[in-house]
């Protein structure tokens, strides 16, 4: 049996990980009891880097944390935000304003005071090869359809609506309207070979091949997501515009047959990538487009120089792997293979997105959701949701689309911001 050098670095990481974090968790347990012997100092810091951040214990604003157990101040000491989230899960504090309370620490823009030590660690590792590709798709995005269902609206779009034509709170036609943006970007015309890379659940290409009659081939690691997709394209007689695979995005180009495609998104999944990749995944995607197309990337962006560096909370418990890009390293994967032609940030649309998802996921919750998931699931949803939304309103991450051209358009691009309908 043949080992590729792949396979050797995988295996190579996953067993320095493995070290590390048996060293830390030492590390942990030895500075717990230290700690716990001079509580009164600890205590005094946390509460000072919190007053410093706008916050104040047991305060009388909506944002002010509302502490119950002097544990979180031992985990904050010892592991930044995650020990501050998981304090929370375990009922250690609470806010009367999670969102506002996790917006507040964001918007000091200190993010290094913040960051779990490992995240420096991971950040020198490939976590997004071998056997890591497909963790996110099981741990996340294939627990179950009926979630996203009842989360997501009619659309089943796990990424940023289009908020220029909706009215407050209409998060299906935010979605509607986000798809018909892609679509006029790409200058998609009848008969056109389409290639979506991290596909989701399929609507997108649902769309695209039903209202512009194109050929779609849709990429994912989710086996529930794909076949989600593939129900939809049967149900609607699309199957014949519609192609799903299963497959990691470095082997799209395997298949020989596959050929060249008029146009390529890929929305929402150069997250999971990561910088060590970049520039696979743009050369591999080049390859893959005419000389004459046009590849639209849609993607959360960071604005901190400190990152692209490992969320340990988001990591451990929604996204593993996962890694949110810095424009520069974004500019230095695709440099040589492609040439930007648009980029356009509409991130505090995706504030309002997530607003709605966590209504309907409450929602869903006290009816239903909760005999499914647990308690303990309720409480790391509600801490993904609201940093999530934190992150959008305090302005520290973004949402970019970039339309790439591999040598520059014929006649130019004129940019799209305006939807014809």
């Amino acid at each position: 049996m043949k080992i590729n050098s792949q396979e050797i670095k995988s295996v190579l990481t996953d067993g320095a990980l493995f070290v590390i974090e048996f060293v830390f968790n030492l590390y942990l347990k030895v500075a717990r009891v230290v700690l716990k012997l001079i509580m009164p100092l600890v205590k005094r810091l946390v509460v000072e880097r919190m007053e410093s951040y706008g916050l104040k214990v047991n305060g009388n604003e909506d944002i002010d944390p509302q502490v119950y157990n002097n544990e979180l101040y031992i985990r904050s000491a010892l592991e930044g935000e995650t020990g501050m989230y998981e304090s929370f899960m375990d009922g250690h504090w609470t806010s009367r304003n999670l969102v506002g309370t996790f917006a507040q620490c964001m918007s000091t823009r200190r993010t290094r005071d913040i960051l779990h030590p490992l995240s420096w660690t991971l950040n020198f590792f490939n976590l997004q090869r071998g056997k890591r590709v497909w963790a996110v798709g099981q741990k996340h995005y294939d627990i179950g359809n009926d979630l996203y269902e009842v989360m997501l609206g009619k659309h089943m779009q796990y990424t940023c609506g289009y908020w220029e034509k909706a009215s407050e709170g209409d998060l299906d036609t935010a979605q509607f309207h986000k798809m018909e943006l892609i679509a006029e970007k790409l200058k998609l015309k009848p008969g056109m070979k389409v290639l979506d890379i991290g596909c989701g659940f399929g609507t997108l290409a649902h769309h695209l091949a039903a209202k512009y009659g194109v050929h779609v081939t849709g990429c994912s690691i989710s086996k529930e997501q794909t076949k989600y997709g593939e129900e939809l394209c049967r149900r609607d007689d699309l199957m014949d515009l519609v192609t799903f695979v299963v497959r990691d995005y470095r082997d799209l180009a395997i298949p020989e047959n596959i050929g060249k495609f008029d146009r390529i998104t890929s929305v929402g999944m150069v997250e999971h990538v990561g910088p060590h990749n970049y520039r696979e995944f743009f050369q591999i995607s080049s390859q893959l487009l005419k000389e004459d197309g046009i590849f639209l990337l849609h993607t959360i962006g960071n604005n901190h120089p400190q990152l692209p560096c490992v969320s340990i909370w988001l990591h451990r418990y929604i996204f593993p792997n996962g890694v949110i890009p810095y424009y520069t390293k974004i500019c230095e994967g695709m440099e040589g293979f492609y040439i930007i032609e648009d980029w356009q940030n509409f991130s505090y649309d995706y504030a309002k997105t997530i607003q709605c998802w966590h209504r309907n996921f409450e929602a869903a919750w006290h009816s239903g959701l909760r005999k499914m998931y647990g308690d303990r699931f309720y409480k790391v949803w509600t801490v993904y949701l609201s940093l999530a939304e934190a992150a959008f309103l305090s302005r520290s991450f973004q949402l970019w689309q970039i339309v790439l051209s591999k040598d520059g358009l014929k006649f130019g691009y004129p940019s799209k911001r305006l939807l014809q309908n």
